[in-house]
């Protein structure tokens, strides 16, 4: 789907005017040109309402419709022009084949003005171990072109409260050391990205979804050089 296209997807949905019934958990690093939240494009069989989604102001479509008009690499959907033009690049995955998504928003395929986020259902039957540990296998999303997902392992020990681990690609490296607190099903720490030799310290946060913490979602900021702030999510092994 090109620019135009979706704009006029997205632009329908100030007259769906659809209830939602599902709740959901998320955020972006700059919510100046898109937002996550819930989808309220009514437009079937290709959208629906009340489902996981991005858009501004006017509203918002569901990543799940939106798949379907996308290019898949590497696991990561993407709508638009990786290498360079005018349109806007839509970089996102789905996780654990649930309501889970993190992404990558840029207005541009060189970008120059970019958004990175995620965003799950909050289902009632999320839970948070507070013994044990899990391993999760985690992909990233940073200046995605269709080779370089960044993957790695996320190890929580639920006993100690603890989320620690990385994840990297050729050029990027993005540690994680961050708080879990059970009671909210969430994550925030310190992130260390390291590029070229140089490491950048910032912030991670981010939810745990699904019985026993099955998977997670959530992002890593860098105010001191947002072009490494990284989405990412994954499922327990």
């Amino acid at each position: 789907m090109n620019r135009t296209a979706l704009a006029l997807v997205i632009s329908s949905a100030m007259f769906a005017g659809a209830a939602h019934s599902a709740t959901f958990v998320g955020t972006q690093s700059d919510s100046t040109n898109v937002e996550v939240g819930a989808s309220t494009v009514s437009a079937a069989p290709a959208h629906v309402a009340g489902r996981a989604g991005i858009g501004g102001a006017r509203g918002k479509v569901d990543f799940q419709g939106l798949s379907n008009y996308a290019t898949l690499n590497q696991g990561i959907h993407q709508i638009g022009n990786p290498h360079g033009g005018s349109s806007a690049v839509y970089s996102f995955a789905q996780v654990a084949s649930q309501d889970i998504w993190f992404g990558e928003w840029s207005s541009d395929g060189n970008f120059t003005d970019r958004t990175v986020y995620y965003i799950g259902e909050d289902d009632v039957n999320t839970s948070v171990p507070t013994t044990g540990t899990a391993s999760y296998n985690v992909k990233g999303v940073n200046h995605f072109d269709g080779t370089n997902a960044l993957a790695g392992t996320l190890t929580a020990d639920f006993g100690a409260q603890t989320l620690a681990g990385s994840i990297s690609n050729a050029s990027l490296k993005i540690e994680v050391d961050a708080f879990v607190n059970s009671s909210t099903a969430s994550f925030s720490g310190d992130a260390i990205a390291t590029a070229g030799g140089v490491d950048t310290f910032g912030d991670a946060q981010g939810h745990f979804f699904g019985a026993d913490a099955a998977a997670l979602a959530g992002i890593a900021t860098f105010a001191g050089n947002s072009q490494h702030d990284t989405a990412f999510g994954g499922a327990k092994q």
